[in-house]
């Protein structure tokens, strides 16, 4: 034992706030480096891609989403009217059901089409896709609105959730902008957004919250971000929360709870929830650990380990003063949420054609969801993952 290690546990016996105070400086120091990128971090091995089931699954895409479309928003419309009043129809022709609505949306949001075309689209897939009779693009139009479509896309997301239940206990959080315009990109404004917040000197405090703002757009109007806030599963990426809001003023950390709790209530065995430093405040650390989650929020620079009553603050801190490596190792996993929203971006990703504030919220849930419907297909030729839904087609 070296005489620094005797010192050390003398000053911590003799005079702990000495000890606590070169604790909380190493600790600031371990943070310091892993935000410049100097951290000598050992990561991981990537996954060898198993090339020939990847094909198989590449070839099956669009057959696979639109039968999953199908008997997904079938079976989560039988829920929902499972667990509504019923009510008693008016005079007049009865409205297209809204189940036969979101069918058309996700396939739209698949195609990326206008909203004639989609109308056409329906000419041609209404048998693949379960649909008993043909609507509009007027009545299309109209689904945005419809409050009984984004509740049946909101029981679709739980569904494709439920099949992985108990195989997903660590998820990641984070937010991003979907555009109005090809003229503006999310990703570069946020760089942006950062870089002026550090070029500014303003001091960061460990006891509040983030400055809790989005990056806003420069055109302004209907050509503005529509946000969103996701939780991911590392494991199979599937979006299991999400809050989507077109106000630039609500930020992730507001965002968090309802995203969080979304993802608790389909995966109540959720061990860890990861996190860049928007999450990094106390109120968020004893939000999750209350519920018996680990957080693992990348804290600011000058973060102390004082917990100012709030729970699952000084024991994330401890943790990464400890192990910095072990610490990292599950950290850098919330890596994936960033992944998740540049698949979506990449399918999905095309700037959104709706004006009015709650059609460009619905549009954005259904790249959200259609993500989710994708990657449930992947998965099941990929990594053998049947899901437990209803079919209506053979295996």
């Amino acid at each position: 034992m070296g005489v620094c290690t005797h010192i050390f546990i003398y000053l911590r016996i003799h005079y702990p706030s000495v000890a606590t105070k070169q604790r909380g400086e190493e600790l600031q120091g371990i943070i310091a480096k892993i935000r410049e990128g100097t951290f000598a971090y050992t990561g991981r091995e990537p996954e060898k891609t198993r090339w020939t089931s990847y094909d198989q699954a590449q070839i099956r895409e669009m057959v696979d989403y639109l039968e999953n479309v199908r008997d997904l928003v079938d079976e989560a419309d039988r829920r929902v009217k499972a667990r509504s009043p019923s009510t008693e129809r008016g005079p007049g022709r009865p409205p297209v059901e809204s189940a036969d609505i979101a069918k058309v949306l996700l396939m739209q949001t698949y195609t990326n089409s206008p909203n004639r075309v989609a109308e056409g689209l329906l000419l041609m897939f209404r048998e693949k896709l379960g649909i008993g009779k043909h609507f509009s693009y007027k009545t299309i139009e109209r689904g945005y609105d419809r409050d009984g479509v984004n509740e049946i896309l909101d029981e679709v997301t739980k569904i494709i959730n439920e099949t992985v239940e108990g195989k997903e206990n660590r998820f990641a959080f984070d937010g991003t902008g979907f555009i109005g315009s090809a003229k503006e990109n999310y990703a570069e404004k946020r760089q942006r957004q950062s870089a002026r917040r550090k070029g500014s000197g303003a001091r960061e405090t460990s006891e509040d919250m983030p400055v809790d703002t989005l990056p806003s757009s420069e055109l302004g109007g209907w050509r503005r971000f529509t946000y969103a806030l996701t939780g991911v599963g590392v494991r199979h990426k599937l979006i299991s929360g999400m809050l989507i809001n077109p106000d630039q003023s609500v930020g992730e950390g507001t965002m968090f709870p309802a995203v969080f709790q979304q993802t608790l209530s389909v995966h109540p065995g959720m061990e860890a929830a990861l996190g860049d430093g928007a999450f990094a405040a106390r109120w968020l650390t004893d939000l999750v650990s209350r519920e018996r989650v680990v957080p693992y929020f990348l804290p600011r620079r000058n973060a102390t380990f004082k917990s100012m009553g709030y729970t699952g603050w000084a024991p994330m801190l401890h943790a990464l003063w400890k192990d910095p490596q072990e610490w990292m190792e599950a950290y850098h996993m919330r890596s994936i949420a960033e992944t998740v929203n540049s698949m979506i971006k990449a399918r999905f990703g095309a700037p959104l054609r709706k004006r009015l504030d709650a059609r460009r919220v619905t549009e954005t849930r259904l790249k959200l969801v259609g993500h989710d419907v994708r990657r449930a297909g992947f998965l099941e030729v990929y990594e053998g993952i049947v899901p437990h839904w209803p079919r209506s087609r053979a295996i």
